[in-house]
């Protein structure tokens, strides 16, 4: 039996005339057939399947399910086609197999239809395109034989330390080289990157320590009304996505140039552009139903038909944009987990559309020297590292660019290297997140893109007034996906644990800043208030702990949502001027370290100790007597 596999957005057929005298019986049912998101088993029956039917079946049936099953279809068509051997069984026979072969795959649950045996057919189909979108199998009784495999992507691995200096190593003995002799604590994060890149990982099944943390702080939570994947955001959530998003804008968007824009979340799949942006993870889009429609999907599927409209020259480029855009992608529910991997995300997209590879080479450069500032700004502190794909000849090319990024950032990088060009990108920058139980995550991405300039004729006017499609686009993302920045930060900040350190983000992000507690409630309300209001002043998000609960208790709480600094206001606080103030970040676990100036000098401290960042108000009522519990949490 030979078998040709096609995972088809859609499909339709009719059947037109009598093709062989021993056809099945033609009917209403079976006359045609229409069908979306099917996979589609065109099968040759031969003579040889005939000595062991039962056989052929079961491996056959084994073979479209577990096709089925990997792409997600919604169903399975087995429609009869001759054209694949020159070796076929005779028509009793393949209707016999035919018909066994449907009630096996039923058997398992699986919607199943089978195509009508000996007509001639018309039918249209739209292939969805990915990796896995068209298979075929021959199956003997015994034998199943697959096309030779693809050859690995990536050939070759080389590290480079934060001099600069290249040390290739293998697959098979990577532990074996050089540079992870190094003492360099970056070097040995990097060490954990290349084994989570080389090594099959084993899933040991702890949940992540964010997922807690996401719900105890009150930031993000699931959402069973939705979509699994799509997740919730609490006021203090909101906060904080909206200063990342605030980071993003004012400290790397602007300085860099770019123009801020907004694109749709709608899309029409019959524009051309739009469908081979679509790219491999077709299957994995939001469907409008009957509409012809998909939301926004990670690939830049309004970037390239704007920037196209536009008119510049040479005098204007690089043209660069710049665009917060929420994406969506149907990523299996196995794949889902906490805010790491979900269906709908928020992404900082950034584009350079270059003349050159001159002026493209110093982008890239200043793109990849503010994602450094922002993974320890905001991310991982000097918990992260740089792992690149390149094509091979672009490595030998821009070595020079790769080594100037390495020294500048002082960090080291890992490299693989691939024969030929396999996406739009000749090579990227992946700007990882290492947490200390060694797993990595990436948040920010540099790409230099030679292929969609001339693809989708994105052209500006040369000195001569000559058009000419762009050199190279350079494709960014500073948070390519805010919530996976949000639980990189969690993940991090549990890890102080480790160190005997209490867990904490940092203050210019925490959405309560400072935390006054008055001792007597009736006495030292007022004058708590006014230290808020004057902190306020300086931008400080502060909350005022103003119900009647001990003091000690109340302190606990504040601990428990890591607020970086408290403050316990009382009659010593009043008359000596002096404030007591509990240094979160300088804590450790087992003791509280305890700073104590005036007021003026705290404001003057703490305006420090967020210079330079964006600042927002506080997202939720400034007294704890006003504000609701959004997640109440199980009491042991």
């Amino acid at each position: 039996m030979r078998i040709l596999l096609i995972h088809c957005e859609k499909f339709e057929y009719s059947v037109r005339e009598k093709a062989v005298e021993e056809a099945e019986g033609l009917d209403e049912s079976n006359r045609a057939g229409k069908f979306e998101n099917v996979l589609v088993a065109f099968i040759s029956v031969e003579k040889e399947d005939v000595k062991n039917p039962e056989g052929v079946v079961e491996q056959a049936s084994q073979e479209i399910l577990d096709v089925f099953r990997t792409v997600k279809a919604k169903s399975i068509l087995l429609y009869p086609y001759a054209h694949l051997s020159s070796e076929l069984a005779g028509a009793k026979d393949a209707v016999g197999i035919l018909r066994m072969l449907h009630g096996k795959i039923r058997e398992k649950g699986v919607e199943t239809h089978r195509a009508v045996f000996g007509w001639y057919k018309s039918f249209i189909l739209v292939n969805m395109g990915h990796a896995l979108a068209e298979l075929s199998r021959s199956i003997r009784p015994g034998v199943v034989e697959k096309p030779v495999e693809k050859k690995e992507k990536f050939h070759r691995f080389i590290v480079m330390d934060e001099e600069g200096t290249e040390y290739e190593l293998h697959r098979r003995d990577w532990r074996s080289c050089e540079a992870f002799s190094k003492p360099s604590r970056r070097m040995m994060l990097l060490k954990r990157f290349v084994e989570n890149e080389l090594e099959e990982k084993k899933g040991e099944g702890v949940e992540p320590s964010h997922i807690v943390n996401m719900r105890k702080l009150e930031l993000v939570d699931y959402c069973p009304e939705s979509d699994a994947g799509n997740m919730k955001w609490y006021p203090n959530g909101m906060a904080l996505k909206d200063l990342i998003m605030d980071y993003a804008f004012k400290n790397i968007a602007l300085p860099w140039g770019a123009m801020k824009m907004q694109n749709p979340l709608l899309y029409r799949t019959d524009v051309e552009a739009i469908r081979q942006l679509q790219g491999e993870f077709h299957e994995r889009d939001y469907k409008v139903e009957g509409e012809g429609l998909v939301l926004r999907f990670a690939s830049d599927p309004g970037a390239f038909p704007f920037i196209q409209k536009t008119v510049f020259t040479y005098r204007n480029m690089p043209v660069k944009v710049y665009e917060e855009a929420i994406c969506f992608r149907r990523e299996q529910k196995g794949e889902l987990t906490g805010l790491m991997r979900v269906r709908n995300f928020w992404m900082t997209d950034m584009h350079a559309f270059c003349s050159d590879e001159e002026q493209a080479s110093e982008e890239y450069l200043r793109l990849s020297i503010l994602f450094g500032g922002l993974m320890d700004n905001v991310i991982a502190g000097g918990n992260w590292i740089l792992g690149f794909e390149v094509v091979e000849e672009y490595y030998e090319k821009y070595r020079w660019l790769f080594k100037r990024i390495v020294t500048t950032l002082s960090i080291p990088a890992f490299f693989k290297l691939m024969r030929e060009m396999t996406h739009y990108y000749a090579f990227k920058n992946e700007f990882q997140a290492i947490f200390p139980n060694g797993e990595n995550l990436q948040i920010s991405t540099v790409q230099w893109d030679v292929k969609n300039g001339e693809r989708f004729n994105i052209c500006y006017y040369d000195a001569d007034g000559v058009k000419k499609p762009v050199g190279v686009i350079i494709h960014a993302s500073s948070f390519g996906s805010v919530e996976r920045a949000v639980a990189a930060m969690l993940e991090n900040a549990a890890g102080r644990v480790s160190e005997g350190k209490p867990p904490m983000l940092p203050v210019w992000l925490s959405p309560e800043q400072v935390r006054i507690i008055p001792v007597d409630v009736g006495k030292h309300l007022e004058q708590s208030i006014r230290v808020a209001e004057r902190l306020e002043k300086e931008g400080a998000r502060v909350g005022v702990d103003d119900r009647n609960m001990t003091v000690s208790k109340r302190v606990a709480e504040a601990k428990t949502h890591w607020i970086p600094f408290i403050i316990v206001y009382g009659d010593r606080e009043e008359q000596s001027g002096n404030l007591r103030i509990v240094v979160r970040e300088e804590s450790t676990l087992e003791k509280d370290h305890v700073e104590e100036m005036s007021l003026e000098e705290f404001a003057v401290y703490f305006r420090k100790k967020v210079e330079g960042m964006p600042t927002r108000p506080l997202y939720v009522p400034r007294e704890l007597s006003r504000r609701i519990i959004f997640v109440p949490m199980r009491s042991s």
